[in-house]
């Protein structure tokens, strides 16, 4: 019994050590981009982020012609809708 003891707590020292895993070559990012944005961005028009009187913020996809499109909507349905009246 007086060698069980040792032995036992031997074991469950040696358990309860580990190998430290080594941190992944690329970590992952904190969240994805907004996919409308980025096509936004791929069709050559600038994101432009606007709040309505109620605070909801919409993104408006702004192109060098002074096309403005909801970028959901030319997201989505490949539909340039303008956007409803809101502030800058």
């Amino acid at each position: 019994m007086k060698i069980a003891t040792p032995i036992a707590f031997a074991l469950a020292v040696c358990a309860c050590s580990s190998t430290p895993v080594p941190p992944p070559d690329n970590p992952p990012s904190v969240g994805m981009a907004n996919p409308a944005s980025v096509a936004c961005v791929n069709q050559g028009g600038k994101l432009d982020l606007r709040k309505d009187e109620a605070g909801n913020v919409t993104g408006i996809c702004v192109f060098a012609d002074g096309r403005q499109c909801e970028e959901w909507a030319l997201f989505r349905d490949h539909q340039c809708v303008a956007p409803a009246d809101v502030k800058h």
